[in-house]
């Protein structure tokens, strides 16, 4: 579906829509409207204040604004020498800053996500270049407040993102990116705006989600992450190039940090994990591989294999690899893995699927949760599933979300797919403002047993609705599936209802391309299909009439579901 963005601003933008345009393959094809072409007008919030019926026409998907227009009068005064006292240009930074405000909170109403763009003057500090007169400031000081005021907004505002292109224009050069013939006071983009157009792409394409989270890069070694081929010249003599490899090195380091689990997928001889562990470590650094793959068959085999025992969908997977026969491959026999070549290792920090919204303790530790998991399938294959169940130790917690629990909570809402009944992707803001409602109920559960912590792996939003308790949101982390967590949960959720006297319970699920098994899950807990509410079917519990069912025996808890109860009358209590 072609995203329809709106553009706020003056002829800045000019140069950037037309190039985005004129290559929808390698962007993306959209529809658009731009203030500037429409009314010939140039200071944004003249246009939002006047115009706002038009721009609530558009239904936009994205607003893109920019203020360059209003900060060049300002660049204008410093340059000429004109009501340029520090207090004047506070004066003049805090109107900018409060129409910008203004403009946000008139278009939230929208809830479309914001963009305000900023790129640099290329030509500052003309005027006190070498030392800044007393009681002023030059052009770089109040670019420099301006900057800072606009991350403070972006950072009470949701919806705001502020897109500052100094590192771009600075990475490609001024040359490349900015018009050099411009005035010593104003900037604008130059033509051809690709570097400044990719930019653009990735950020819309963050903001809307467009492009899925990688939860696993998978990388080849002979070639790609060093020079030369470990059978031709051994392990010992294999060359890390400082200022090309190691690189790569450092970029997986980060993205291990991101929470992003980190593999290797190479055609070697399998008897070589250990010599290549031991070599990988001196420049991974305390980065732990979650899988490494190494054997003859086709690559994509053992791609599929991984994905297959990392319990992930081959879309969340990056696959690099330096030969141009093994990415068609894995094109052509796995189209949902993204492929990519060796000189993809520049880029990988900065593309929005490798950008998580936040990082959390879980994420940090994902890659031990898949490892302990490894020790989980050892002992499992030596006992039934219900003796390696009761053996586990399992202990499990269901609480009303703490504070420190939000960031968590809303990244498993944004990444969970398979376990997921609504599939809503509710936004951290959302998620507080849900917590202050009294007559919501956010639950998160976390487990554990004797191999390790799985940390908060579950959540659930419920809502009292009269005689009706609606279970609006519920998710699991695919790690505990099948683990009856799922089910520990479900009966203590419809416990927690009838110790409250609600009639029934309903729940709408919304069918998503991976969600089948929460149906399957549902149907196991008693919960039956009553009804389709637009593109939902409804699952109705009717606690006058239904058996719930016992909890699971292998878990053991701290709390009580009696306890979340008391703990929410208490809060209600103190809160009126």
């Amino acid at each position: 579906m072609k995203p329809n963005l709106v553009f706020i601003g003056g002829c800045e933008f000019s140069c950037l829509i037309e190039h985005l345009k004129s290559d929808p393959d390698k962007y993306f094809p959209f529809s658009g409207w731009y203030s500037y072409l429409e009314f010939g007008e140039t200071d944004p919030y003249l246009i939002v204040q006047q115009r706002l019926d038009g721009i609530v026409e558009q239904k936009p998907d994205v607003i893109i604004i920019s203020q360059m227009d209003k900060i060049t009068n300002t660049i204008r005064n410093i340059q000429f020498n004109q009501n340029n006292s520090k207090e004047e240009l506070d004066q003049q930074l805090n109107e900018i800053v409060t129409q910008c405000e203004d403009m946000v909170e008139r278009l939230s109403g929208l809830s479309a996500p914001i963009m305000l763009q900023y790129f640099p003057w290329a030509r500052t500090k003309m005027l006190n270049s070498f030392k800044t007169r007393p009681g002023t400031y030059n052009e770089v000081q109040f670019l420099r407040k301006y900057i800072t005021a606009m991350e403070e907004l972006a950072l009470k505002y949701p919806n705001l993102y502020f897109m500052d292109l100094s590192g771009i224009c600075a990475f490609y050069g001024y040359y490349q990116t900015l018009k050099t013939t411009d005035k010593p006071w104003s900037t604008h983009i130059a033509s051809p705006a690709a570097y400044i157009a990719d930019e653009f792409a990735r950020w819309i394409n963050y903001i809307l989600r467009r492009d899925k989270k990688v939860k696993c890069v998978l990388v080849d070694l002979d070639n790609t992450m060093w020079h030369g081929v470990i059978r031709d010249v051994g392990i010992e003599n294999i060359q890390v190039r400082p200022f090309g490899e190691r690189f790569r090195w450092e970029v997986l380091r980060v993205l291990y940090s991101r929470g992003i689990l980190i593999g290797v997928v190479s055609k070697n001889d399998p008897y070589l994990e250990p010599q290549i562990r031991s070599f990988a470590e001196q420049y991974l650094w305390g980065t732990k591989l979650a899988c490494m793959e190494l054997s003859w068959q086709d690559k994509w085999l053992s791609v599929k294999k991984i994905q297959q025992e990392l319990n992930i969908g081959a879309d969340s997977i990056l696959f690099i690899d330096d030969n141009e026969f093994e990415r068609t491959q894995m094109k052509t026999m796995l189209p949902e893995v993204r492929v990519c070549d060796e000189n993809v290792f520049e880029e990988l920090l900065y593309l929005p699927e490798l950008q998580p919204e936040f990082v959390t303790e879980e994420s940090k530790k994902r890659t031990d949760y898949y490892l302990q998991d490894e020790q989980r399938k050892t002992v499992s294959q030596k006992l039934t599933p219900e003796q390696f169940l009761q053996q586990c130790q399992f202990k499990i917690n269901i609480e009303k979300m703490q504070p420190y629990q939000v960031n968590r909570v809303a990244e498993l809402i944004q990444r969970t797919n398979q376990l997921n009944t609504s599939i809503k992707r509710y936004t951290q803001s959302q998620i507080v403002f849900f917590s202050h409602d009294h007559h919501c109920d956010i639950f998160t559960v976390t487990v554990s047993d004797k191999f390790g912590d799985y940390g908060l792996v579950g959540v659930c939003i419920g809502f009292h609705k009269s005689n009706v308790y609606e279970i609006d949101t519920l998710l699991f982390s695919c790690r505990v599936m099948s683990k009856g967590v799922e089910d520990y949960t479900l009966t203590s959720v419809l416990n927690y209802a009838a110790n409250r006297n609600f009639d029934k319970v309903i729940l709408r699920f919304k069918k998503g391309p991976k969600n089948n098994q929460m149906q399957t899950i549902l149907s196991k807990n008693n919960f039956t299909e009553s009804a389709a509410d637009d593109d939902c079917l409804v699952y109705n519990f009717d606690l006058k009439q239904q058996q719930i069912k016992p909890l699971p025996k292998w878990f053991s808890s701290d709390n009580s579901f009696e306890e979340i109860g008391a703990l929410k009358e208490k809060v209600l209590d103190n809160d009126l």
